[in-house]
Parts: structure tokens; C-alpha cells; sequence
């Protein structure tokens, strides 16, 4: 006859083993999920970054898509000149550098320069010369703000400039006339503190 109480700590022992084989399995079984979660997060996120560029681009593909929808999106600039009394000048100089945002949600910002601009010799941006800023100023410009269609018909789009880095602009309306004809953006500015007409062209960023 064996004694019962011989085999208690043989299964205690073997109840703590299952007990650690099932926090174990637990373990791995939260790690993977984790993992996954996290794996789909990032697919959601990459998904995402292309998302409102794709869909602004396919708005603007629809038959009969609405101006504010046409102009929707990431543009890059391809070339800008003002004229006046006949004369075309580049005021940026040739192949100037520059980015168009246009968001669903009415935003807008825009950044044109030249093609290339002085580096400073401080390597200090707070302590460019009086040239060197000078260039720089005169070389660049920079607006965010808001925009509203004016009126689809004439193909008209207010801005509300809420900040410039030529502050003068800060807080003022202006108005643009702007085409699309599949993936380039014409836009036109009738008024403008140089004097005549400024004429940009612009292409869908991809």
C-alpha cells in the first residue's frame, strides 16, 4: 500500500510546472498579439500617409469634380514669372523650387525659392551677413493660411494669409485665378506688390 501523502508534493510540483507552462503560453500568446497590433498600426499609418494624397488625386479625376476638389492636394512647382508692359521676368530666377498644399479641411500653405541660395558662412542663420540675408530674403517666400472657393465659373480661390515672411501680407484676402488640366495646376495673381501679373505652373506631386 503506498502512502498518499508520498505523491502530494510529487503534484504540487507538477501543478506549479503547469501553472508556469500556462503563464508561458499566456505570455507568448500577449507578445504576439502585441506584436500584431502593433504591426497593423504601422500598416494603418503607412496607409494613411498615401491616403490624402490619393484620394485628393482621384477627386479631381471625377467627371464633373467640384474646383475645390480639382485643386485638392500636394503640388510641386515647375516654373514662375511675373509680366508686365510686356515683359516676362522670373522672379525667383529659372527652375525656382516650390511646394503648393491644398487640404480637404480648407488649409493651405506654400513655399517658393530660388534654385539655389547663398550658404551662410557662419553656418549660423542667426548671423548671415547683410548680403547673405539680403539673398535669402529676396530668394524666398513662405505663406500658410486659409482658402475658400470664391466662385467655380471663373475658376477664383480667396486666401486668407495668416502668416508670411513677407509680413505685410499677414492678415490679408487675396484672390487667385486657378485651373486644372489633369495633373497641372495653372495659378494666376492679378495683384501683386512688384506690379503686373504673376503666372505659375505647377504638377500633381505623385
Amino acid at each position: 500500500m503506498v502512502d498518499g501523502s508520498m505523491n502530494e508534493p510529487v503534484g504540487w510540483i507538477m501543478s506549479v510546472e503547469m501553472n508556469r507552462t500556462k503563464i508561458s503560453e499566456g505570455r507568448n500568446t500577449m507578445k504576439w498579439s502585441i506584436n500584431n497590433v502593433a504591426g497593423s498600426l504601422l500598416v494603418v499609418v503607412a496607409l494613411c500617409c498615401g491616403t490624402w494624397s490619393g484620394a485628393s488625386e482621384a477627386r479631381a479625376q471625377e467627371k464633373g469634380a467640384s474646383l475645390a476638389q480639382q485643386i485638392q492636394g500636394s503640388w510641386i512647382l515647375v516654373s514662375m514669372y511675373n509680366e508686365q508692359d510686356g515683359k516676362k521676368t522670373e522672379q525667383f530666377g529659372p527652375n525656382p523650387r516650390g511646394s503648393l498644399f491644398l487640404t480637404p479641411e480648407g488649409r493651405y500653405s506654400s513655399i517658393l525659392m530660388r534654385a539655389s541660395l547663398p550658404k551662410f558662412v557662419s553656418n549660423n542663420r542667426m548671423k548671415g551677413t547683410a548680403e547673405e540675408n539680403q539673398a535669402v530674403v529676396q530668394g524666398s517666400n513662405a505663406v500658410i493660411g486659409t482658402y475658400t472657393v470664391a466662385s467655380e465659373k471663373e475658376q477664383t480661390v480667396n486666401l486668407h494669409i495668416e502668416g508670411c515672411t513677407f509680413p505685410n501680407f499677414d492678415g490679408q484676402d487675396q484672390k487667385r485665378i486657378m485651373t486644372v488640366n489633369g495633373d497641372e495646376l495653372k495659378v494666376t495673381s492679378l495683384a501683386t506688390t512688384i506690379g503686373g501679373t504673376n503666372y505659375s505652373v505647377y504638377k500633381r506631386a505623385k
